[in-house]
């Protein structure tokens, strides 16, 4: 905890002054105290594995490291022949946004989705976050951007979809070790179900568009549907995980997940990861990274002593699309019911299945019990092509 308290103060300074090196002797201390973190489990295959278990029980570092070989071997190919094509037009969305009329409408789209404002509410920060103090008490944090229409919108979406969850445990599981998520990688999938599944997709915006295009008339009122719908879902690589798209975001989680792995393993020495980061981001994005402070040195997760963490936010991504697509075969009302606004038979699913349920399977028997089937990034990698090659005419 001293460490950690330590080193977030020296990551703001290393990471204003865009200087690793600032950050360096307190880096090699978190990593060697997590070590003798992992040593106090035994022998593992791997020192990777107990600290990820922090996060996703049961889950080892040679599975996600397989998971992520394969959809690094398809995003990488995808990400790239988008990239050739013409850059999307992104304009109408970053145009001048009044906070009030921003706030007001992600209001109406949560209540919608089933957030009980009874139980919960919605205040302002600069990094949005999900906080539990009861059942009756589940809070959601976002921030507004008066030039950038998605930051509120998308924010509010994916914090929205992590209150869901926490709203949806049994009320007999409250106050028991059961009474929470059964993972981050799950709770992770609830979020970016509702952020991106649901919150990006056509369906959605046929019915919220004209609502908003109500709101802000003297920016949306002659804006074509087809134009927003593809400046929504822009991809375009960039430098900072938190403002990635859907496509790319996946490969800012890999990198750090394999340079953590690296340095625990003993293949790579702390001094070393900004040239090693930057080289994978170069192979990955086809970006050279322009200093520290947007490359490895962007999240704070290092700086607070979290190793073994950022593996849960691909993983949210995998699982979310293979329980949405046993969601469309259990209830196959749930499209034409987004379309209309509805969301009740997909939160009524998600409730039964996988909310109810709080921490009372491990994640890998939880996805067994929905899907009837293992962790499998398939469906993910087919939903990312169909989706972006429609869009990019690939």
């Amino acid at each position: 905890a001293r460490a950690a308290a330590l080193a977030q103060e020296h990551w703001i300074k290393a990471r204003a002054e865009k200087n690793f090196s600032l950050f360096q002797p307190s880096l090699e201390r978190i990593f060697d105290l997590q070590r003798q973190v992992a040593a106090c489990f035994g022998r593992q295959a791997s020192p990777y594995d107990p600290l990820l278990d922090q996060y996703e029980p049961g889950m080892k570092s040679a599975q996600v490291r397989q998971v992520f070989a394969d959809l690094r071997r398809e995003l990488v190919p995808l990400v790239k022949a988008i990239a050739a094509k013409s850059e999307t037009d992104d304009s109408v969305l970053r145009k001048d946004y009044d906070e009030q009329k921003q706030w007001d409408f992600g209001l109406q789209v949560i209540k919608q989705f089933g957030y009980d404002l009874e139980r919960g509410r919605v205040d302002k920060v600069p990094h949005p976050f999900c906080t539990t103090f009861s059942l009756g008490d589940v809070r959601i944090t976002t921030r507004v951007a008066r030039n950038f229409l998605p930051s509120y919108l998308m924010g509010t979406m994916h914090e929205c979809g992590h209150a869901l969850y926490e709203q949806g445990f049994a009320p007999e599981l409250e106050r028991t070790p059961l009474g929470g998520a059964a993972s981050l990688g799950v709770h992770e999938s609830q979020s970016r179900m509702w952020e991106n599944l649901v919150g990006r997709s056509r369906g959605f915006w046929k019915v919220w568009y004209p609502r908003l295009q109500a709101a802000f008339p003297e920016n949306l009122g002659g804006a074509d549907f087809e134009v927003f719908y593809r400046a929504i879902n822009k991809v375009k690589p960039s430098f900072i995980r938190v403002e990635a798209d859907e496509v790319t975001y996946n490969l800012h989680t890999m990198l750090r997940f394999e340079v953590e792995v690296d340095v625990l393993e003993g293949r790579l020495e702390v001094k070393d990861i900004p040239a090693v980061w930057n080289a994978r981001f170069k192979d990955y994005f086809g970006l050279d990274v322009p200093d520290d402070g947007q490359g490895c040195l962007q999240d704070v997760h290092w700086g607070i002593g979290y190793i073994g963490y950022f593996a849960t936010y691909t993983l949210g991504n995998i699982i979310s699309v293979q329980f949405w697509e046993q969601a469309l075969k259990d209830a196959p009302s749930i499209p034409g019911d987004i379309e209309r606004g509805e969301y009740g038979s997909l939160l009524k699913w998600l409730r039964e299945k996988i909310h109810r349920h709080g921490r009372k399977f491990m994640p890998v028997d939880l996805i067994k019990r929905v899907t009837g089937g293992p962790l499998d990034s398939r469906p993910y990698v087919a939903y990312l092509k169909r989706k972006y090659s429609e869009i990019y005419g690939l």
